[in-house]
């Protein structure tokens, strides 16, 4: 067997209610793993930036971990899908009574508001095995 074949592949996330394990809420969210290509540009700016600040007796304050852990997530996600779980329009998953589209502003304003959402995708980010097919 060829090792060098073995690669990470995209993950779709369902996201469950923060306190019913198990139960979706019409919401998946695509992953790419903390390994891929995509990410290596926003790993090495946030590398650099804290290299910068440790030459000069510095480091992150919370804010600016905050802001890198948020656009470490959102580097990680391709695109979201916001669907009904019963198949009726009226039961659409929104968020502010809207669908909203992705890009970088809606994810922000939903990790934002609903911190378990961005958790959730953290813990998926974390189980690196999930993204290798058997």
């Amino acid at each position: 067997m060829d090792i060098s074949s073995i690669k990470p592949s995209e993950r779709i996330i369902e996201i469950e209610h923060p306190a019913t394990t198990g139960q979706p809420l019409g919401v998946r969210v695509t992953v790419v793993s903390l390994d891929d290509d995509r990410l290596k540009r926003t790993k090495r700016n946030i590398t650099d930036e804290s290299l910068k600040l440790q030459a000069k007796g510095k480091s992150f304050k919370a804010e600016e971990l905050e802001r890198n852990s948020k656009a470490l997530l959102f580097g990680a996600t391709t695109g979201w899908e916001w669907y009904s779980l019963t198949g009726d329009k009226k039961d659409q998953a929104t968020f502010n009574g809207e669908v909203p589209e992705y890009n970088q502003k809606n994810f922000y304003a939903v990790v934002d508001a609903l911190p378990w959402f961005g958790e959730q995708l953290r813990e998926a980010l974390e189980d690196s095995k999930g993204f290798f097919d058997n």
